[in-house]
């Protein structure tokens, strides 16, 4: 292996047998024909670095083979799409794969979008059913938490586990209810109290879910792709573990983490680096079947996949260019097999939009 940053790196681990596992299956499942891809991971840890992207660039530079994955516990200078700043303090999946596609340039755009499917199979992987429907793609790059869906599954699931427990006893009337719900000693409270978890809200309101101005999203996942001397470098920060002191970065910006989705999981238990390696693994067995097929069939085939969890599909949005300029708006209809967000405009003309930043009105 070459230096990667003046220090030489030794392989750590590649992708362990149940995440390989894991990827069989979920091929196996699909019935759709998917083959495990061929690409064999190579990945390294740091403690902190300034980014793992830079380490990933650096590596493409010396000519170093596909499959690459640098990891980094902190990082002090990430940064995502358009060099926006990373916050990422311990608690995180930091990494950055070294990718060397066969694949045309018309295809290459989608491939912020394979990984975004692979976070999202990776994450629903390990969180209940309930959960795992709330984890949506937000073109062109992020992967988010839909707040509505998830507060409406864990509604229905209470409302079930509740009629579970009065199974086959007299039906309270709802004052009664009421009172018996808030006795911490009854059972069926316990259980409510355990199992509803709070709605990740903008700006702490639990209330305002109707305004334009907020989405109805938290942010899980980010992720960034630069073509580099031949190579792409693909960056993927997921929010895993919170911190003790969750950083208020306002409204539609707010943070959803994967322990808040999956707070009974036996991951969950293990401590930081055991939930951030669970879903680093999920997601390295997620991205080599999508990316062995994305290699071969191009964005088409997995096109239904993505629509089937993109986040703004019937959303008034906003589309605005690196430097904040209005480029179009509309009502999103789908992504197309290019890869781009197509809206409908007021007078119902279907546009393509192959690159932009969609604000939700």
């Amino acid at each position: 292996m070459s230096e990667l940053g003046g220090r030489r790196m030794p392989a750590l681990h590649g992708v362990g047998d149940g995440a390989r596992e894991s990827a069989d299956r979920a091929a196996g499942a699909a019935g759709e024909g998917f083959a495990p891809s061929a690409l064999s991971f190579r990945s390294v840890l740091f403690d902190e670095v300034s980014s793992t992207n830079d380490e990933v660039k650096r590596a493409i530079d010396a000519g170093e083979a596909e499959g690459l994955v640098v990891r980094a516990l902190r990082q002090s200078g990430g940064y995502g799409r358009q060099g926006r700043v990373w916050a990422s303090p311990e608690g995180g999946l930091y990494c950055s794969l070294l990718l060397r596609p066969q694949v045309t340039p018309a295809v290459l755009p989608t491939l912020s979008l394979v990984v975004g499917m692979a976070v999202r199979r990776a994450v629903a992987a390990l969180v209940d059913a309930s959960a795992a429907g709330a984890v949506r793609i937000k073109w062109p790059n992020d992967v988010v938490v839909d707040r509505d869906v998830l507060h409406d599954a864990r509604a229905c699931a209470v409302g079930l586990d509740l009629a579970a427990q009065n199974h086959g006893h007299e039906r309270f009337s709802d004052p009664n209810l009421t009172a018996f719900s808030q006795n911490t000693s009854s059972p069926v409270s316990a259980s409510l109290k355990h199992r509803v978890q709070p709605r990740f809200c903008a700006r702490g309101d639990a209330d305002d879910t109707s305004s334009d101005a907020f989405a109805s999203f938290s942010k899980l996942c980010g992720i960034s792709c630069e073509a580099q001397g031949g190579g792409v470098c693909v960056g993927v920060g997921v929010n895993v573990v919170p911190p003790a002191e969750r950083p208020d970065v306002g409204g539609k910006n707010e943070a959803a983490y994967v322990l808040d989705l999956a707070p009974e999981a036996d991951f969950a238990f293990g401590g930081a680096s055991r939930a951030i390696d669970r879903v680093f693994d999920e997601f390295l067995a997620a991205f080599a079947s999508l990316y062995g097929r994305w290699q071969r069939d191009g964005f088409a085939p997995l096109l239904d996949e993505y629509n089937a969890w993109a986040s703004l599909t019937g959303r008034e949005v906003t589309i605005e260019g690196r430097d904040g300029s209005p480029i179009a708006a509309g009502t999103v209809v789908r992504v197309d097999a290019c890869g781009r967000l197509v809206l409908r405009s007021h007078d119902g003309t279907e546009v393509p939009i192959a690159s932009g930043e969609a604000h939700v009105r």
